[in-house]
């Protein structure tokens, strides 16, 4: 009995541990956001969700946990759809796996 308890209790945390990249989203940017004290890129599409079960829909977010060569080349390729209008596809995970509090980016094109 105190085998299974431990096996269920570890397997409920093991679940939140991983990023799962299972919801899309396509809209035209309604902005791209950047600061000086952070290497996180902030992003809202004028479509952005109005809920979210874990994190603030407020804004999507690529993590600075991404490489540098990686989020200049995402942030190259919203700002250019930002500036021609263009509909992006956003992939996140739709239960959880915030960055900074919000919905964190695992694809961006």
């Amino acid at each position: 009995m105190k085998k299974l308890l431990i096996a269920i209790l570890l397997g409920s945390f093991a679940s939140s541990a991983f990023a799962v990249y299972n919801a899309n989203m396509s809209g035209e940017l309604e902005g791209v956001y950047v600061y000086t004290d952070t290497d996180h890129i902030y992003l809202r599409l004028l479509n952005q969700p109005t809920s979210h079960p874990a994190c603030s829909p407020t804004y999507f977010v690529i993590d600075d946990r991404i490489t540098a060569d990686r989020r200049k080349a995402i942030l190259a390729r919203l700002l250019t759809a930002y500036a021609m209008h263009e509909v992006v596809n956003i992939g996140y995970d739709s239960a959880g796996d915030c960055a900074d509090g919000f919905l964190r980016v695992h694809r961006a094109g």
